[in-house]
């Protein structure tokens, strides 16, 4: 009896070591295999998905939680909207390949996706202007077709939203601001005259539109001529008046660029660009108005360039770029 009772510690010792193994395998059943390695949010179809993981590591070790609010990839789609946005597309639109900042859709006449071959954008139809506009660049959007300037209204609005046309501009000091600009879609005349609709343009100050604003489009072709490929997200923040009665002044443009080493090549910086929309600007520099990334998205509250994992994003879009 005695050497039985000596015995039964150790046993009861290896059976509740036992229990614990079996418990610990429980918690880490149904986690994908990232938590293995390194789990970025591009590794996850949705939002819970990637929540799951960071439930089960509430310290965060992958960085999913980037805004601190204990929301795991707020970026990436909810499954119902996964499964229900006619916008899905087993092919995406190249000019929304690293996401889409304000997550627009078909539904919200505020938020409204607008995707075109030579841009995709959010629509806002209260204030007769875009909330952002989206599109790549690289040398096959560049050859030397002449400027269409045929501006107009934009046929594809949804019923209810009011199409804003360049007579609304007429008398109100301000110019029709290119988002996409004409000398970034020369290809061919198709490509240029859409950048002439009006749901890719915003009233800017002519110093702003044709003097700074337009030397930073510049500088994004020269990148391009270096053999660079560039993302760029451009819109407007806050409001200065109304013209016409329908389209809203932006107070501040802003602009972002993801910068890749080559086409489908390495992300490797980005440029943050915020200008106040009004004449003070004029004969400055384009670089006085470098910013972060993230103090644009700070300032806006979009998401740019979510499915850049996190670990490249937290590098390039904390820096100010420097020429």
């Amino acid at each position: 009896m005695e050497a039985i009772s000596l015995v039964l510690p150790m046993n009861f010792k290896i059976f509740c070591a036992a229990i614990v193994f079996i418990l610990l395998a429980c918690q880490q059943t149904n986690l994908p295999e990232c938590t293995k390695t390194n789990c970025n949010c591009s590794d996850f179809a949705t939002q819970e998905e990637a929540q799951k993981v960071l439930d089960r590591f509430p310290k965060d070790p992958y960085g999913l939680d980037r805004d601190g609010n204990g929301v795991a990839c707020q970026s990436l789609p909810r499954a119902e909207e996964k499964t229900n946005d006619p916008f899905q597309s087993i092919e995406p639109n190249p000019h929304l390949k690293f996401g889409n900042p304000s997550k627009a859709n078909s539904k919200d006449l505020n938020n409204y996706l607008m995707k075109k071959p030579q841009y995709a954008l959010s629509y806002n139809c209260d204030l007769g202007i875009p909330n952002w506009v989206s599109w790549q660049l690289n040398k096959t959007w560049l050859e030397s077709v002449d400027r269409s300037n045929d501006f107009r209204p934009d046929p594809d609005l949804p019923q209810g939203c009011y199409a804003v046309t360049p007579n609304d501009y007429r008398r109100s000091g301000y110019d029709r601001g290119h988002m996409t600009p004409s000398g970034d879609r020369t290809s061919n005349k198709e490509d240029n005259s859409a950048t002439f609709l009006m749901t890719n343009i915003i009233p800017q100050s002519p110093p702003n539109n044709r003097e700074v604003w337009r030397e930073l489009e510049t500088y994004s072709r020269e990148l391009v001529e270096r053999g660079k490929e560039l993302y760029i997200i451009a819109g407007g923040e806050g409001k200065e008046k109304t013209i016409a009665g329908k389209v809203t002044v932006p107070k501040y443009n802003w602009k972002v660029i993801l910068i890749l080493d080559k086409p489908g090549g390495k992300v490797t910086e980005t440029i943050g660009f915020w200008i106040p929309n009004d004449d003070t600007v004029a004969r400055s520099d384009w670089k006085d108005y470098i910013v972060s990334v993230d103090e644009i998205e700070r300032r806006t509250g979009y998401n740019f360039f979510s499915s850049v994992p996190n670990s490249i994003q937290n590098k390039v879009e904390s820096k100010v770029y420097s020429k």
